[in-house]
């Protein structure tokens, strides 16, 4: 065989979490993998580096614990919202069906990709770093994907081809896709800081100006002193903003009552990355004939929070299984293949459709601070709506409560005087 040419049972373009993931579950099941990254790890990846609660068990059975970042990340344990009005409220959610405190993961993508990607080595499969997916052709029943490496232009055969090569994923442009038109699409920049006060174990949230809503800032602490300090927008209100992601991130530092005191003395380390966010309302097609889409690729990003990881990973299971039963049987069509959007659908469909409903119900300013104000004077409602960002409850809950109170409880939208007294005491 030309040494510039092999074979695999199923090519993987992307070792970020679905890529890895995907490689992971198909090498320990004893398929041949290559996954193909771009660069060489350690490698930046901008994110919110949050993998939440949902995360963790997907996590775990990958054989990826906490103390393998060896201190390079941060445990948190609950959440803080503000309002625009300049509200806040802090809490835990409801503990575990085990009774274990529900945590989050802040680990910088520097480490967290990395170590993802060895565990999918550690079960067998074949990462080639440094090699650039080019093109991919049909060939004797599956394709040929071409990529560059460092020795120049290569080829591998396989039967199955899985995108996980991110947002502007070059496999999903292959298959006759185009990327999310701009209603569809978000955008993210963050910076680490040092010198932020006040950081706890909480994930900090603020949905701090009515004109960028449901778009938001965040503060994630990530160890040693450091936050992962980031705002995230939606195209349409960047465009009305007339303002750079650099201007909006500076404003959020300077202007959120519950963050300017705090970040006087704050200092970035290094630049502020910025990157798409193609969320799951675009409804992209995920199966094709031989080829899956995951994470990021497959537009799987939530249009409520921008969270990206946990899909990733869902997605990125699935598809390894669905690519394991079609190899079985010998067929790898989109229809053996569709089983692959039916498992990320039935896990995490339902968390990124609520999501999207809850993300237009964020638009409301009004609406938002008068959940905050409910929640600072309920320790019940504080636990129930971190839980609902953090993936623990069932965000579908979250919204029929709405509703049925909409219906047969209007008063509820209606702040009372001793909620009020109660939120001006800070409780």
């Amino acid at each position: 065989m030309d040494a510039k040419r092999s074979s695999a049972d199923v090519v993987v373009v992307g070792a970020g979490p679905g890529g890895s993931a995907a490689a992971h579950w198909l090498a320990r099941a004893g398929a041949q993998v290559v996954m193909l990254e771009r660069a060489r790890f350690p490698r930046d990846k901008a994110c919110g580096d949050g993998a939440t609660a949902h995360s963790i068990d997907i996590l775990d059975d990958m054989g990826v614990h906490f103390d393998d970042f060896q201190g390079k990340g941060a445990r948190t344990l609950g959440g803080l919202i503000g309002s625009p009005d300049g509200g806040t409220f802090a809490a835990d959610p409801p503990p575990l069906e085990n009774g274990r405190r529900a945590e989050c993961w802040v680990v910088p993508r520097l480490v967290f990709d990395e170590r993802l990607a060895r565990a999918a080595q550690a079960a067998g499969a074949t990462l080639l770093e440094e090699s650039s997916f080019a093109a991919m052709s049909p060939h004797d029943g599956g394709w040929r994907v071409a990529y560059a490496d460092a020795s120049g232009a290569r080829t591998v055969d396989c039967k199955v081809v899985i995108g996980a090569d991110g947002a502007h994923s070059a496999v999903a442009k292959s298959l006759g896709l185009d990327e999310n038109s701009p209603r569809h699409l978000g955008y993210a920049l963050r910076g680490y800081y040092e010198g932020v006060e006040g950081l706890t174990d909480k994930l900090e949230i603020y949905y701090y100006d009515t004109r960028t809503l449901p778009g938001y800032g965040w503060i994630f602490p990530t160890g040693d002193g450091l936050a992962n300090i980031g705002i995230g927008i939606y195209v349409g209100e960047l465009r009305r903003s007339k303002k750079k992601m650099r201007e909006l991130l500076d404003d959020f530092l300077a202007t959120t009552p519950a963050v300017a005191a705090r970040c006087l003395g704050a200092r970035m380390i290094g630049r502020a990355i910025g990157w798409p966010l193609p969320v799951s309302s675009a409804n992209r097609p995920t199966v094709f004939d031989g080829a899956m889409l995951v994470g990021d690729a497959a537009s799987l990003v939530d249009p409520l929070s921008g969270e990206g990881i946990y899909t990733a990973l869902v997605s990125g299971r699935s598809a390894a299984r669905a690519a394991l039963q079609a190899l079985k049987a010998g067929d790898t069509s989109r229809s053996a293949l569709r089983a692959h959007e039916r498992e990320w659908r039935a896990e995490a469909g339902g968390y990124l459709s609520s999501g999207r409903l809850l993300k237009n119900l964020a638009k409301s300013g009004t609406l938002l601070d008068l959940i905050v104000r409910k929640a600072a004077s309920s320790v019940y409602y504080a636990s129930r709506a971190i839980g609902y960002g953090l993936g623990t409850l069932d965000r579908r809950r979250a919204l029929r409560s709405i509703v049925l109170k909409a219906i047969f409880q209007p008063s509820f939208f209606v702040p009372r005087r001793r909620d009020e007294a109660r939120y001006a005491e800070g409780g």
